[in-house]
This record gives structure tokens, sequence and C-alpha cells, in this order.
């Protein structure tokens, strides 16, 4: 787990090296309000990192899950934000947002592509296919797609602190991910370069699918900072 240098006391937990690249610089100018943390992926690295980060920041006031998500929904685009009022999952655990809080970043955000009151479901694997994402949207109702969200809401739940989500569609329903893609992320959230050039030696017929999400990715990547720097000092959350 990669951390930024703070003391306290809004946590922001990303899964990825990319992500976090992105909300730890925009974030350290606000010294102690804002703690950016790199957990890893999916629903247990996201609730371990969040309870660390709990249980050292004992005035922790609020637990943010951020980063990028897929689309669920066909009508939305890549570089949309998503800001759910509740997780849901796999076995119909619910995971309400903080209203007020969720309410305040909507303000702050005003102007850009938001979608709120709406869901995102928490998966525990990648879901690459548009079948799979149509299947998972009729199945739950959802708009979008991450691996992270309920574990860091359930952490919030066990600190008795409030939550939110603010999530940056990356992939959209139509976008099938490369297979080469599957070993390219280590679980820490970091690049593994070495399962990339392998993915790619087994299937270069995937080096077209992976410049297109290069691409997307690149524009997720500007509103994700976006996103950040709208929403300092505090990320909304009044103290």
């Amino acid at each position: 787990m990669e951390m930024s240098v703070h003391n306290q006391p809004i946590g922001l937990i990303t899964a990825l090296a990319q992500e976090y690249s992105v909300v730890s610089s925009v974030v350290a100018p606000a010294g102690e309000k804002l703690i950016a943390v790199q957990s890893g992926l999916g629903r247990a690295a996201g609730f371990l990192a969040a309870a660390e980060l709990g249980g050292r920041e004992k005035q922790l006031t609020g637990l943010v899950s951020i980063g990028f998500c897929g689309a669920l929904d066909s009508a939305i685009a890549t570089g949309s934000i998503i800001l759910p009022k509740a997780i849901v999952t796999a076995d119909n655990e619910r995971f309400e947002t903080d209203a007020a809080w969720l309410s305040a970043v909507a303000d702050r955000l005003a102007g850009l592509p938001l979608i709120t009151q709406n869901t995102i479901y928490c998966a525990t694997e990648v879901i690459e296919t548009q079948s799979g994402k149509q299947a998972t949207h009729s199945r739950c109702g959802a708009c979008a797609v991450d691996m992270e969200s309920a574990g860091i809401a359930h952490a919030a739940t066990r600190f008795g602190i409030p939550f939110v989500a603010v999530r940056i569609v990356l992939d959209e329903v139509s976008d099938i991910l490369p297979a080469a893609t599957r070993d390219a992320v280590h679980s820490d959230g970091n690049l593994n370069i070495a399962g990339l050039l392998r993915g790619l030696a087994s299937r270069p017929r995937d080096i077209s699918g992976l410049i297109r999400l290069a691409s997307k990715s690149s524009k997720a990547q500007k509103q994700l900072k976006a996103v950040c720097e709208a929403l300092l000092p505090d990320f909304g959350l009044s103290q």
C-alpha cells in the first residue's frame, strides 16, 4: 500500500497506481486535510486500506472511494462522473453514501458531466464484455461497476464515519476489454509490464484495443484531476 504524507482527516482510497498518482499530486497542497492511499485491487484490499488508515488516524472524519469505473448503462460515456447514492453487491448488500456530503460534492462539480441518484455495483472480478455488462445492469440496475467501493463503505460503517464514492467512467458498455489486460496490473494496483508483454505476445491482435483503452484512460485521468481540483481543500465535507 502506498500513501502520501498527510496526517488527517479525510481518507481518499484509490485502487490503481494510475489513480493514486493523479489524486495524491492534486491533494498534496491540502496538507493535513486529505490523505491519499493506494489500496490495490478488490473489495478486500479496499477494506483493509481504509481500516488501516482509520485505525491509525483516530480523528479520520470521512472516507472517499475515488478512481475509475466501468459503465453498465449504455447511455453513459467515458469521462462521466458517477456520484452514487449507494453501493450494491452480488450478495444483495447495500451501502448508502452520505446524502449531505454527496450533495455538497455535486454542488462543487456543477457544470461537469455528473450522474447522481443511482447505484454502483461492486464486482468481484473485471467485467470484460458488453454482454456481461448488460447482464449485470439488468440484474442489479446499477449504472456503473468498480471493485473496491463496497469494502471502503464497509470500513466507513465500522468506524461510524460518512462515506461517498466519486468515480470516473473509463470503459463504456460497448468497450470490450482486451484479454491482454488481465495480467497487466498487479494485485497491489501497480502496472505489471511483464504480464502485459506476455499477454500481447500471445494475443497481438489486442494491440488496437489497448490503444483505444489508453485513449479513454487519458480522458478519464484528466477528468479525475479536474474533479480533485474542484473539490479542494476539503472534498465538500463540512467539519
